[in-house]
């Protein structure tokens, strides 16, 4: 005898965030993933457009869904896109072009040309190093760096001091 499953398959109400594009609708419990990544997937490809629109691309970032249990069904809840778009030429807040080839720019005193030139250093150490932990322990440092670089050139505002570290601490 096989007995009866009492599921449970709640109507969940979304709310779009003040000027997102799309449709507040319903959705109950099961199709609530697909649903919030829907959403989720056009306004990432509504960021991608703009980006295009302006000569750029994204960067990084990605979905995030807020899963939750909701009746019998894990459920999206909400959802988050998050990009970084890099726009060559595109004018800042200041007005001062985000530049792709200008090494002179500093942020908190570190500029991109010192953090290329410690990964340039890195590399030709890497060349001349046979000892495998020293090698493992140099392409983490290079790794750091381009992370640090990439960020700087994306114009992500992270604290120059956290760069500083990483150069003095690959020095």
């Amino acid at each position: 005898m096989v007995d009866k499953v009492n599921l449970s398959n709640p109507r969940l109400y979304y709310k779009l965030d003040p000027g997102e594009p799309g449709l507040a609708n319903s959705a109950p419990a099961s199709m609530s993933v697909l649903r919030v990544a829907g959403q989720e997937l056009a306004n990432y490809l509504a960021f991608k457009r703009e980006a295009e629109r302006e000569g750029g691309f994204i960067i990084g970032g990605g979905i995030h869904l807020d899963l939750r249990k909701r009746g019998s069904f894990l459920a999206a809840v909400a959802g988050r896109t998050q990009v970084w778009i890099y726009a060559p030429g595109r004018t800042t807040k200041q007005g001062t072009p985000n530049e792709e080839n200008q090494g002179l720019q500093v942020q908190d005193g570190i500029s991109k040309n010192d953090v290329s030139e410690k990964i340039r250093s890195l590399y030709r150490e890497l060349q001349q190093t046979v000892d495998p932990a020293e090698r493992e322990k140099i392409e983490r440092e290079i790794l750091l760096l381009q992370m640090a670089l990439n960020a700087l050139i994306a114009g992500l505002k992270i604290p120059g001091f956290l760069v500083g570290i990483l150069l003095d601490q690959v020095a």
